[in-house]
């Protein structure tokens, strides 16, 4: 059954018009600003009225919504957080909204994933939040009021529920909040649906959406539907355009297909014109038979040697593993462990392990972790596997005593230098700490990461023979020559560095990469693997992630998160899960 994702899009730039017949509105826009101060307390809030405006706040911490939360002292509960303020309309915006009939929620920047709700009623939403947490945002946010949910003579509640997804969650500062009269053009909802399920189109199938326009205002409006499409590296390709004329009250719709498209991944635009002006856009994009984009191995003679001397230089290193009980989270089904040993060149490094609180030999997952993510431990709860979490040197546990700076521009100037030369026999020195631990069977190892995580299971899968299973998702370090050509970040890191080293030249910074890009690493590996990738990512873009999976030559599938910027779903991490379950015939 296909799904339809619905966006909803405010039209805010477009200029009014209105047919001969029609009383002229008064487009004056009145803006109310909001106070400073909010409401604020940790927690998510189940099972609580903390968007209703019954509830009683005023134990509730009181915060700037000028300033992070962190510049201000306050925490997150589980990265969940919420903001109350009550609203009276003044006069002037009172009088503006009896003529305007509804009203935009203007927040500012603000960080995370969050639900917004207008006395009580949720009025829009970006991102979604844990488990099904579909990657960070961090834009301006602005919200329609429907003029039905608003009191005119009383309190208004407004409430904000968030996720705090990568430390830097709510108001992000610097910026004020306000409520404003709606304008003939924020009345107008553009709504789009894609007409497939995880949105990648295969086979015969051309791409497709279906464009719906709503205008809630009591005149006619007019003017030019635009749907145009790029590649991801923004080459044009096909712009469809319709003249659509709105009655009051009145809704368009009509569909927009593209036969025929190439492999890879395209970005949609679909926006109103309206006397010249050019609406908001809606932005997103679809992906057409991902398995045959064209992105060539560009590896070096010498990259199986090198390698291999690297491993042989790590198997010199004597790991000293060095085993610390961490009681706090050894209350339940595993005994929690802070590990410490050596990998290549003696850096120590550390670890979380997981071992088991019953008899036996048990199958066991590597966890490698994101660029930058806090460090954390293992489950606790028993799901019939032993675990070992590794933190890469300098990253996570090992971060205090980092010295390789920027860490994915780290010694470029060669590839015994640079710093994922480390960084992967990290991940197969992780290895042989599993092997070597008497409650594990060595031969039933899965690997699984997201982002760098990802990356350094397919390094892992490639580099060692020991793995019977990886499920990386939205893998990094994947092609770099389209990956910066695609997004702006790492590229931007990398350009920071040519600039202080004026004697380094990108064609050797690719030579460089070539040993350490997972695109050429992949074609060594054996074992099942299943890669989860959004469709949306703009950190490490689709077109990236298929560069690897596609030389992959062993047993093979993947899972589109369609809505998902940069992360996988809770269904393609259930479904990873099963699958390594199978392959290492766990129960």
């Amino acid at each position: 059954m296909t799904r339809l994702f619905l966006f909803t899009i405010v039209i805010s730039t477009m200029l009014f018009s209105c047919k001969t017949n029609l009383v002229k509105v008064d487009e004056k826009v009145v803006s109310q600003p909001l106070p400073e101060q909010w409401m604020f307390n940790p927690g998510e809030g189940k099972d609580s009225l903390w968007a209703s405006s019954e509830y009683n706040d005023l134990a509730w911490d009181t915060v700037s919504s000028f300033k992070q939360l962190k510049e201000q002292g306050k925490t997150t509960e589980n990265s969940f957080g919420w903001y109350r303020q009550t609203v009276v309309l003044s006069d002037s915006l009172k009088n503006a909204f009896e003529s305007a009939g509804a009203l935009m929620l203007h927040l500012g920047r603000f960080g995370g994933s969050d639900e917004v709700y207008f006395n009580g009623q949720l009025i829009g939403k970006t991102s979604s939040f844990p488990p099904d947490y579909k990657g960070y945002h961090d834009e301006e946010r602005n919200y329609f009021v429907d003029g039905r949910l608003v009191k005119k003579d009383g309190e208004n509640l407004v409430a904000i529920k968030f996720n705090d997804g990568w430390g830097t969650g709510g108001f992000l500062g610097g910026m004020s909040q306000s409520l404003t009269s709606a304008t003939i053009d924020e009345k107008l909802i553009l709504d789009v649906e894609v007409q497939d399920s995880d949105w990648v189109f295969l086979g015969d199938e051309p791409m497709s959406i279906l464009v719906n326009l709503k205008n809630h205002n009591q005149s006619d409006v007019q003017g030019m539907l635009y749907v145009a499409i790029t590649t991801d590296t923004y080459e044009p390709v096909k712009t469809d355009s319709v003249a659509v004329d709105l009655e009051g009250q009145d809704s368009f719709s009509q569909e927009f297909s593209y036969p025929g498209a190439a492999p890879g991944f395209y970005r949609y635009q679909v926006f109103v014109k309206r006397n010249g002006k050019t609406g908001e856009a809606k932005k997103f994009n679809l992906g057409v038979e991902p398995e045959k984009i064209q992105s060539p191995i560009d590896a070096k003679e010498d990259l199986r040697s090198f390698w291999d001397d690297n491993l042989q230089e790590l198997a010199k290193v004597a790991p000293k593993y060095k085993l610390t009980l961490q009681p706090e989270y050894s209350k339940l089904d595993y005994d929690i462990y802070w590990v410490e040993m050596y990998s290549l060149d003696n850096e120590l490094i550390r670890g979380y392990y997981g071992k088991p609180k019953r008899d036996g030999k048990f199958p066991v997952i590597v966890e490698y972790m994101g660029y930058g993510s806090g460090p954390y431990p293992p489950t606790q709860t028993w799901d019939g596997f032993a675990y070992y979490v590794l933190s890469i040197r300098g990253q996570a546990l090992n971060l205090p005593t980092n010295r390789f700076g920027t860490w994915v521009t780290y010694g470029l100037d060669s590839k015994e230098n640079y710093y994922y030369r480390g960084a992967y026999m990290d991940v197969v020195r992780a290895l042989d700490f599993v092997c070597s631990r008497p409650e594990i069977d060595a031969s039933r190892i899965a690997v699984r990461g997201g982002s760098q995580g990802g990356a350094l299971s397919i390094a892992a899968a490639s580099l060692d023979k020991r793995v019977k299973v990886a499920t990386p998702s939205i893998p990094f370090l994947s092609d770099f020559p389209d990956y910066f050509k695609i997004e702006p970040w790492p590229k931007s890191d990398f350009d920071t560095y040519m600039k202080e080293h004026p004697e380094a030249s990108w064609e050797q910074v690719y030579d460089v990469l070539s040993y350490f890009d997972i695109k050429n690493l992949a074609q060594w590996i054996t074992c099942p693997l299943y890669m989860g990738m959004g469709v949306q990512d703009n950190v490490c873009p689709p077109h990236t992630n298929f560069a690897a999976f596609n030389q992959v030559q062993s047993e093979k599938k993947w899972m589109a998160c369609p809505d998902y910027g940069h992360a996988a779903s809770q269904a393609y991490h259930e479904a990873a899960t099963e699958f390594i379950k199978e392959k290492l015939q766990v129960k």
